[in-house]
């Protein structure tokens, strides 16, 4: 379905094409529930979004006033000498 600068709802094949994703990311980001993705609702049996909401999405993400948590495991501070004992 292309782009059409007139329309008010988006589907996953334009929102891919916003993101500059694939629409197998856009599913599989569905999905799992990623973050990086605007609040969706369903339309019938599709997913869609506003067009006003993905753009005010991405000027927050421009912005910084989103900010996806950092993942992975803490670190710990590396050993100093006084930690090595003989």
């Amino acid at each position: 379905m292309p782009l059409d600068d007139h329309c008010e709802v988006v589907f996953v094949a334009g929102l891919a094409k916003m993101l500059g994703r694939t629409e197998a990311s856009i599913r599989s980001a569905m999905s799992s529930g990623a973050d990086w993705l605007p609040k969706s609702f369903r339309m019938g049996t599709r997913h869609c979004w506003l067009k006003e909401d993905v753009l005010k999405f991405l000027r927050a993400y421009r912005d910084g006033t989103i900010k996806t948590p950092k993942v992975g495991r803490p670190r710990q501070a590396p050993p100093t000498l006084r930690d090595i004992r003989r």
